[in-house]
């Protein structure tokens, strides 16, 4: 019984050492002068606190004792927070009236159920009203602004006079979601300017991309050389915007590759999953074969020339800042050989020829002397279709193609009984002629038997033959003889076996 009588006296005076909640800041401050006429007013404790079951707050004249404003606890202009109560009167105010606030005890209590005792005397929560109102007539960005660039850094009000900084003001910006304060400025800053009636501030916190902010500004942080202060920001719906999206990203800023070819870039994004992509400096997003804007991560682009590509990401109606991607478009060989179609007897030796690179590829390889030549020798014994890869010194390539045909319908063969090499381009070197040859062991003597040419190859028998030179040395004019064994690609051999042959000069 003792113990029971024990354990109940130390709850009574626990409960009897717990203090009901007390005030410690109010908004506007007690004997404030210069309170806008649409003030708030706001009480701070030293508790989280709550309404009350019952209660009221009153506002009265304090000239004439007049009761202004009865606002009950029950109403939704009364709200808690935290450690906080804020009163938003039903009307404003008188302009140079004086006003006290009387609480009624039970208006307001702690979370355990324990009452505010309230303010009974007209002169525990008294303040004064200012001569007159200055009001925020624009702002710039306005009111839910969408897409606000990140580099975003200046804001402006116009007020509806002009006006000078109060010492005490304040603009704070926070993040909407999480009322995380972003910034604070106090207007006496070198980051707010006043010019009459506009005043513009900086911010120097970079902004997240794609979040929502808001900004506040203290009543009666600016105020005319009249006396009239400005009304203030209390919510968070009154100057608000929502921060554009950050640029896409990647790796590719500056690409060469080469002309003709295509190109697939690919850029990533934390947020969005739409893009939207342009080219050099048109305004238009790239589209699709049925006209529709290419909204993918990745795009591949085919290069004819020195091109830059902009990417931007898009969400929610947001298109962010575009990433340029400069892609050099490189030279292609420019052969002028070989041609499309050669017709050349079967087994008949021939040159393959290709030129406007540094590197060349043939193929298929059968029958060619050098497949990774410019110049090749080759023979057939079918039609054959080469394909040859010219390669340039910037690592760029084509592919011509040459359909070699097999001509075994006519047989010729001729060789002309003078020549004159002279250099003058007309009949300078003695030559075969003929059609089909593919076989050839061709001689030229003077006419004392010296050798003095020979050749087994039927295309320089053709194409090139004899310059009447021998070492170099240009031999005189006279007649000589020549010898020779060969076949058709029928296998028939030539009709000719030997002859002679005046050069003049």
């Amino acid at each position: 019984m003792k113990k029971i009588l024990f354990l109940c006296l130390c709850w009574y005076w626990g409960e009897l050492a717990r203090a009901n909640p007390t005030v410690t800041l109010l908004f506007p401050a007690n004997n404030a002068t210069q309170v806008p006429s649409n003030i708030r007013l706001k009480i701070y404790f030293n508790e989280n606190i709550q309404k009350g079951i019952s209660g009221n707050v009153r506002i009265f004249d304090a000239i004439t004792n007049s009761q202004i404003f009865f606002i009950p606890v029950s109403c939704s202009c009364i709200t808690t927070s935290a450690n906080s109560a804020e009163i938003i009167m039903p009307a404003p105010l008188s302009f140079n009236q004086e006003v006290y606030v009387l609480i009624a005890a039970g208006t307001f209590r702690n979370m355990i159920g324990q009452d505010f005792a309230g303010f009974s005397s007209s002169y525990d929560w008294r303040f004064t009203i200012a001569s007159g109102l200055v009001t925020h007539q624009s702002f710039n960005p306005v009111n839910n602004t969408n897409c606000l660039s990140l580099q975003q850094s200046v804001f402006q009000l116009t007020l509806s006079s002009p006006v000078m900084a109060n010492p005490s003001g304040k603009i704070r910006i926070f993040e909407k979601n999480t009322n995380i304060l972003h910034e604070l400025i106090p207007v006496t800053s070198s980051r707010v300017l006043i010019s009459g009636q506009q005043v513009s501030f900086v911010v120097s916190q970079p902004f997240a991309p794609f979040r929502e902010y808001y900004i506040t500004i203290e009543p009666a942080s600016f105020q005319t050389s009249s006396g009239a202060v400005y009304e203030g920001i209390y919510d968070n719906s009154v100057w608000s915007f929502r921060t554009n999206l950050q640029k896409p990203q990647t790796m590719q800023t500056n690409l060469s590759i080469c002309a003709n070819t295509s190109v697939l870039v690919q850029v990533s994004h934390p947020t969005a999953n739409q893009f939207r992509w342009y080219r050099d400096n048109s305004s238009t997003p790239l589209t699709n074969p049925a006209g529709q804007i290419i909204t993918t991560d990745t795009f591949r682009l085919n290069v004819t020339h020195n091109t830059i590509l902009r990417v931007s990401a898009w969400q929610a109606g947001c298109e962010s800042e575009s990433v340029a991607i400069e892609i050099n478009a490189k030279p292609l060989p420019q052969p002028n050989l070989p041609p499309d179609e050669i017709r050349i007897g079967r087994n008949v030796p021939f040159t393959l020829q290709a030129n406007g690179g540094v590197n060349y590829v043939w193929q298929p390889t059968t029958g060619l002397s050098n497949p990774n030549s410019a110049t090749t020798e080759a023979v057939v014994s079918e039609n054959t279709t080469f394909q040859v890869t010219i390669t340039n010194a910037e690592g760029c390539s084509v592919v011509r193609n040459v359909r070699v045909i097999i001509d075994d319908s006519e047989k010729d063969f001729f060789l002309p009984t003078l020549f004159t090499p002279n250099n003058d381009g007309i009949h300078d070197f003695f030559r075969i002629r003929g059609k089909n040859i593919a076989e050839i062991d061709w001689s030229i003597f003077d006419r004392n038997g010296k050798l003095l040419y020979r050749t087994r190859n039927v295309s320089e028998a053709m194409n090139i033959g004899w310059d009447g030179t021998f070492q170099g040395v240009p031999q005189p004019q006279e007649t000589y003889i020549w010898t020779l064994q060969g076949k058709f690609s029928d296998g028939t051999p030539l009709p000719q076996k030997a002859g002679s042959v005046l050069l003049l000069r």
